[in-house]
């Protein structure tokens, strides 16, 4: 067997390391997505004909988030509910599966939800008391087999989970459309809004029977604060690496 040349062995070794060292990096950037629990509104008040509703999120810190909501006219004129479960009911969350994923480990708890019809021009807000990274938006019914409903966004958002749900529908009946626009044929499951809010709001174009949802969050910013990951440490390795091997090459010339 012919050994390999010393400065084979070497460039190898010099590899070896920057693919290690890149690999570090990338997991630094990227981490690893885990299911965490999430923490839903406890809804306590609802006034179906004036359209709002509010109530509390409860973190692990025994801190509280108060979550609002309003439907309004373009005129600010108030608007209104199809209707609200806040103390008992038919439990719409049943089964879990549409709303738990491998980022969300649980659905809503209880029978709390809020109900809409849609199509009726109005303006759907909903406001909390502090800055929340990434909200979730857990839907049932979204929709009809035969007639498809949007929600028609103000933020971004991606589809998390989805599936068979308290009154039927698909692993594929909830559709992200271009312009932050959210589609249902008989749609349950869980959205997630990207970034950092305070307030985001809808509306709903197209009217159907009804559609419920609720809201749920992880932390906020003021718990876990939105930090960019110092890397400088890596960088720094990365080059010297480099720079170990340019001499290197630079030597065997000579």
């Amino acid at each position: 067997m012919i050994p390999y040349p010393r400065h084979t062995v070497a460039h190898r070794a010099v590899a070896k390391a920057l693919a290690l060292l890149v690999g570090v990096n990338s997991l630094m950037i990227s981490g690893t997505a885990l299911a965490v629990p999430y923490y839903y509104v406890d809804w306590t008040q609802a006034n179906v004909a004036q359209g709002t509703a509010s109530g509390t999120i409860t973190l692990p810190d025994a801190s509280q988030v108060t979550v609002t909501f309003a439907a309004t006219y373009a005129n600010g004129a108030h608007g209104s509910l199809f209707g609200a479960q806040i103390n008992g009911g038919t439990n719409f969350w049943s089964p879990t599966t549409p709303y738990t994923s491998a980022q969300v480990d649980n659905a809503p708890p209880g029978t709390d939800i809020l109900q809409l019809s849609g199509g009726l021009n109005q303006i759907y807000t909903v406001t909390l008391s502090a800055a929340i990274k990434d909200p979730i938006m857990s839907i049932v019914s979204l929709g009809r087999t035969n007639t498809p409903t949007t929600y028609d966004f103000d933020s971004p958002f991606t589809i998390v989970s989805q599936g068979p749900g308290y009154f039927g529908g698909t692993s594929t009946s909830l559709t992200q459309l271009p312009g932050d626009i959210l589609r249902g044929t008989e749609g349950h499951g869980t959205i997630q809004f990207l970034g950092t809010f305070s307030t985001f709001s809808w509306t709903v174009p197209t009217p159907e029977d009804w559609h419920g949802f609720t809201f749920g969050i992880r932390t906020t910013e003021a718990i876990e604060p939105t930090t960019v990951p110092d890397q400088s440490s890596t960088v720094a390795l990365l080059g010297a690496t480099i720079m170990g091997l340019v001499v290197l090459r630079r030597r065997q010339r000579q």
